[in-house]
Parts: C-alpha cells; sequence; structure tokens
C-alpha cells in the first residue's frame, strides 16, 4: 500500500508506525483508518519484526480522534458511517492480536479514538505533556471501543468518571491510574521506547505471543459487544445529539444538550431535528415531512398544524 498518512519504519526487529496527518493535527479519517490497519497488518505478519510501536509525529498530539469536519458530511450516511466502524475496528483488532508486543509513545494529547488506541496497546510510555480524554460524551458519540476495555485498566469507578465526564487528565494522573506504563520528558521519549524495545526483543518471541494472547482474556470476553457498539454508534451518528455535538465543535461553543434534555421532558421527539416525519403535503401529496414544519419541503404549500 502507498501511504500518505503514516510513516512505516523498520529497523532492528522494530517496526515503527507514525500516524502523519499534521494537517489535520494527526486526526482520524478513512485514509488513515485503512493505512493504520494495513501497517499493523504488515507489522504482525513480518517475521523481522519482534515489537512495535505505535506514535504521533510532532511534538503535540499523538492522535485527536476521529476528525470531525469530515465527520460531520459522512455522518449523514449510516452504511459508511459503518464502513467507518468496521475499518477502525480492524485497527483495535490488529493491536490486540496480532501476537507481538505494541508499544504507544505518546507524544502529545490523545483523545476519543487515540486515547482507545493507547488503551488497546500493550504498554504505553508518554511524555510529561500528554494528556488524555474520551470526550465522546461532548460531541454525541460512543466511546465504544473504550466502554468495555478501560474498567479492567484503571478501575470501574475511575473508568466511568473518565467517560461520563469527559475530563482530560494529564500524564501523571494517567500513570496513577494505570492507562499508561511510564512518563518521561519529551526529549526522552524515543530512547525510552527503544529501551523497552530492546527488553522486549530479548524475551522469547513465541512466550509472548503465548502471553499476550493469555493476557487478551478479559477483552476476548467482552469482544462480541464491539459489534454492538458498532452497530449502536453507526445509529447514534445520524441523530440530532451528534449533530449538535460535532456542529457545536466545529462552532467553538459548548453543546446546548441541556435543551434537548429540556424538550424530551415537555414530550417532544428530540430523536428528530424537526419533530417526526408525520405530515403529508395537501397541494402535492408528499409525505414523512417533519411535525415542525409549516410549509412543505419540496411544493412550498402551506402545512397546516395539526395536519397529519
Amino acid at each position: 500500500m502507498e501511504l500518505e498518512t503514516v510513516i512505516y519504519q523498520k529497523k532492528d526487529f522494530v517496526a515503527k508506525i507514525i500516524i502523519n496527518r499534521p494537517q489535520a493535527r494527526n486526526a482520524l479519517n478513512l485514509q488513515l483508518m485503512e493505512e493504520l490497519s494495513w501497517t499493523l497488518e504488515e507489522a504482525g505478519r513480518d517475521n523481522a519484526i519482534g515489537v512495535v510501536v505505535v506514535t504521533g509525529s510532532g511534538d503535540k498530539i499523538f492522535c485527536p480522534g476521529l476528525d470531525l469536519p469530515w465527520a460531520k458530511e459522512l455522518f449523514t450516511k449510516t452504511p459508511e458511517v459503518w464502513n467507518m466502524v468496521e475499518r477502525y475496528t480492524r485497527i483495535i483488532y490488529n493491536l490486540r492480536h496480532m501476537g507481538k508486543p505494541v508499544i504507544a509513545g505518546v507524544n502529545g494529547l490523545a483523545a476519543g479514538g487515540g486515547c482507545e488506541i493507547v488503551i488497546h496497546c500493550d504498554l504505553a510510555i508518554a511524555a510529561e505533556h500528554a494528556r488524555f480524554m474520551q470526550g465522546e460524551g461532548g460531541v454525541g458519540a460512543v466511546a465504544t471501543f473504550a466502554t468495555q476495555s478501560l474498567a479492567p485498566v484503571i478501575g470501574d469507578k475511575r473508568a466511568r468518571w473518565f467517560l461520563f465526564t469527559d475530563e482530560v487528565i494529564d500524564a501523571k494522573t494517567a500513570l496513577e491510574w494505570g492507562l499508561i506504563n511510564k512518563v518521561v520528558p519529551y526529549q526522552e521519549l524515543d530512547a525510552e521506547v527503544d529501551k523497552l524495545c530492546q527488553v522486549i526483543l530479548d524475551k522469547s518471541p513465541w512466550s509472548l505471543r503465548f502471553t499476550k494472547a493469555q493476557a487478551n482474556v478479559w477483552f476476548d470476553l467482552v469482544a462480541h459487544t464491539f459489534y454492538e457498539g458498532a452497530c449502536f454508534w453507526t445509529l447514534q451518528s445520524t441523530t440530532p445529539e451528534s449533530l449538535e455535538g460535532i456542529s457545536a465543535f466545529l462552532d467553538k461553543r459548548a453543546p446546548d444538550h441541556l435543551k434537548m434534555r429540556q424538550e424530551a421532558a415537555a414530550g417532544k421527539a428530540v430523536e428528530y431535528l424537526w419533530g417526526p416525519p408525520i405530515k403529508t403535503c395537501p397541494n402535492c401529496g408528499t409525505k414523512n415531512l417533519p411535525g415542525e414544519f409549516n410549509f412543505c419541503g419540496k411544493c412550498g404549500a402551506e402545512l397546516s398544524p395539526g395536519n397529519p
């Protein structure tokens, strides 16, 4: 595969995969997901590779998760959302099942899907300035690949706090919680990752493979729920909640999810942006027009308030 958003380097039994979309702050789009999944598969089947490192380009951002300006348009097409989620799923499964240890070298912010990548790497070393968060609740998304896997890593109550509040934690806190293994100055990050690679390479390859497979026991027990979560996330992405969350992020404002709660409490159908599709145009016969429309979106005819 010709790579444009990922840098793939191989040297001395180490594969280094660098997320490299500087124009989008290393955010995930379909191309990046495909290339990241492909490089993980390549490293997994290459007998000349014993350990894999995943990091980000630059000194500020590991991966901030989904590219929301790109995703906003994508989220109008449910089948394409499903295709995207399926490709991201392959990344998570490749991290878990390639049979070789994977180290995250966290060079900056890891949020959303980027934080999930860190969660599913076997080991993680972070620079002192690195930050971690999920953030899906604020943009109307679902942390499908953290909800099941985070509790065994940092504990149930901390996982729920992290997922419910979208709190940003620093590298020191991430270390205390068990989300990462070590914190070092940014200038020492590459050297510390290289040192850990050498420690791992001195171990028996098949011992590491079997150890990783058995250490995955919790992941394997709950893996079936990833499919369920992917289905839910795909449908959730096309709702007004997701539209409001992403629009607010792009507009650099706080999302007004409280308004939706208030409307639901008042008996409004908040699952639809302009009310449920219950009206029919008396002029052109168009059906399933939104209940809050006063005029037909096709011919412009006036719709009566009680028009079913």
